[in-house]
This record gives structure tokens, sequence and C-alpha cells, in this order.
């Protein structure tokens, strides 16, 4: 069952879901106040719901309200999702459509992705013993073929299904590219961006923002021993925590400011573990500092519905991520972290994400911005 979740989730190398934390668990700082797949069939539905009933978790075309982008708020917000039938291994299920998609990614997760990742590991480890250690230190010092190794695998698994979800705001990214001095066009200064985390579909959204880019996962170092998964975050190089250790906090610490000097980006949700009511939680500090440290900007980025894709109590996607309610995924304008206290920085990233969240995902009244 850990493969079967891992699977989702390592298009990235980097399948790190509630494990993503920054740092020990929470004491209340402050508070708020402030492929075309099925498509066909289900357009013909005719106000049917064409697959919900053997279990596709594909939705027809119920009568709703119809708002600039489709559909209104309210009535995404109101919309039952109808999964289908499903089967329940130990606490998590299975219905036909996450069956029918697990089959094909682990597929290409067996035949492609760690294979792939394999040979990466021992053609780094025989560079290694070389003079001069060509791929390690001219070729890719800074782990990047990992990273689009998981990416494309994630190209070959979502693509077809449609899982990838609606990304709006990638303009403001222009904020972060660099020009040189005769005014052209270079890439992206590196940042750490933050997300909310309510499934495990929000590592894979995130990821399909940066693309090919470099980047890592602050991750928790318990994962090193999950079978396959603990191997790719190691090969990639993500930033390994144990909260319970301050040893391990400082390491992690030095090791993500290392990256960022590197010109890697970082990601984190800082909440430490997916909201099991959708809801944005306390924020944790930690990962925020690393940016500090070399004054780099954070991205706050604000997932909608990723839940609905995949519930908490599901293996595998339960439905098409472009089907009702679609998810979504905001990237907002970088913040600076130049000049700011910790907890000035920590409460305008946590206000910028809510801000953007549906009103299902939005914390709850009193619900504390930061914690320890």
């Amino acid at each position: 069952m850990k493969f079967s979740s891992a699977a989702i989730v390592l298009l990235s190398s980097a399948y790190c879901a509630n494990a993503l934390v920054s740092g020990p668990r929470p004491h209340a700082v402050r508070s708020l106040q402030s492929s075309k797949l099925f498509s066909s069939a289900a357009a013909s539905s005719n106000n049917l719901s064409v697959g919900n009933s053997v279990g596709l978790g594909i939705n027809g075309g119920d009568n709703v309200a119809a708002s600039s982008n489709g559909v209104t708020d309210a009535s995404k917000e109101n919309y039952k999702v109808k999964y289908g039938p499903a089967i329940t291994l130990g606490k998590l299920k299975i219905n036909i459509f996450g069956a029918i998609f697990g089959v094909w990614e682990v597929f290409w997760g067996i035949f492609f992705w760690y294979p792939m990742l394999m040979l990466y590991a021992l053609s780094r480890k025989i560079s290694s013993m070389l003079p001069g250690d060509l791929l390690g230190k001219k070729i890719d010092p800074f782990r990047r073929i990992p990273i689009n190794i998981g990416y494309t695998w994630g190209l070959l698994s979502f693509t077809l299904f449609r899982m990838w979800p609606k990304i709006e705001g990638m303009e403001n990214l222009e904020a972060l590219r660099e020009v040189d001095e005769n005014g052209k066009k270079k890439g992206l200064k590196p940042a750490m961006y933050v997300a909310n985390h309510s499934s495990w579909m929000d590592i894979p959204f995130v990821c399909h923002v940066l693309g090919f880019q470099n980047y890592k996962f602050i991750a928790k170092a318990e994962l090193k021993k999950v079978p396959i998964l603990g191997r790719a975050l190691m090969v990639a190089g993500h930033v390994m925590l144990d909260r319970t250790n301050r040893r391990s906090q400082m390491v992690a610490y030095k090791s993500g400011v290392q990256w960022m000097k590197d010109g890697v980006n970082l990601v984190t949700f800082p909440e430490g573990t997916r909201s099991k009511t959708g809801r944005l939680g306390s924020f944790k500090k930690g990962a925020f500092k690393m940016a500090q440290a070399v004054n780099a900007p954070i991205v706050p980025i604000s997932i909608q519905y990723a839940d609905r894709v995949q519930p908490l109590d599901y293996a595998f996607p339960a439905k098409i991520s472009r089907n009702r309610p679609e998810a979504v995924v905001r990237v907002g304008k970088p913040i600076s972290t130049e000049g700011k206290t910790d907890n000035d920085l920590l409460e305008e990233v946590w206000n910028t994400i809510a801000d953007d969240l549906p009103e299902s995902h939005k914390p709850a009244k009193d619900t504390p911005v930061g914690a320890n």
C-alpha cells in the first residue's frame, strides 16, 4: 500500500506528502483576525452523471449557474462528488477510476521512473570514483536529473488522464525573472514555494508549476525508511528533517540554505500534515528561516479542491482533476523576505494563501497563523 501511495506523487521524485514539515509540533504564536480522456462521454451526458454509475469518478453536465470560469464558486462548494463503488484495502479505498489510473502510473513507475533513477544513482557512484567526477561535479552537481526524470514520469501518467490542475497566476513568476546586462531574459531566481496541504495531489500539482526547474522538498526524515520512496528522496537530494532532533534540524537548515545559494528552489507545506477538514491550518515557521537567510522570496500557492480529486481515505485519485469541482492552483506574487520579522513574514504568507482559497478551504475561525 505504501508503494501505491508513493506512485501517485513520486512523479516529482519527491513524494513527501503530509511529512513535509519545517519544525516541531505547534505552539500557537498568532491567531487569525483578518487527453480528453472520457471528455466526450461527459459532455454528452445531458445532465446525467456519466461514469459515476460505474465508479469512474467522471462527473457529467449537471445544471449549474455559469460564471467566467464555467461554474460559480457556490456551485463548486456545494457540489457532491460521486466516486462510485470502491474496494477498501486496509484504511484506504480504491474506486474504478483510481484502479485504472493506478495500474497505468505504477506501470510507468516500474518500467521507466525507478530504473532510470537507479541508473542515475549508479552512474553518480561510478563517476565519484573516477578522476574529476564528471557527473557529480560538472554535468549535474545539483541533482537536477532525478527531478526531471520524475516530472517526465508525471507527464506520461498524469497527462492522459487529465490529472493536471488548472494553473492561474503563472505571470506572477515573471517578477523572479533575471535579465542580463543586455536586457536578455534568463531563468527565474531561486525561491521558496509554499502551499496549503489537504491531499496527496498537492505535491504533483506544485511540481507542475515548477515543471523542469530544479527544486528540493523539505521532507521528514522518517520517509527515508520507506522502500522506494526513501531511496528516491536521497538520490534527488531533498532536504530531510527530523523535527524531534535538534541536530537534524540544524543539518536540514544548512542544507536548505545551501541549495538556495546554489540556485535551487525549495518547496514546503508548512502546515506539516494534510488537513483533515480541507481548511488551512497553522504554519510552522522553520522553513521560512531558510529563505530569510539568503533573502530569497517566497511564492505563495493556493491549491483548491485537491482533496476532492483524492480524498484522505483514497489510495489513488478518485476522479479527473478537470472535472467538477475543478482543481485549481493559484500562484501568488512573490513575497520579499527582506527586513521582515519571522511572525510578520509568516502572517503575510499565510493570509495571502488564505485569501485565494475557496470558502471550504479557508481557515476556521480563530485558527492560529503560526506554530513553533
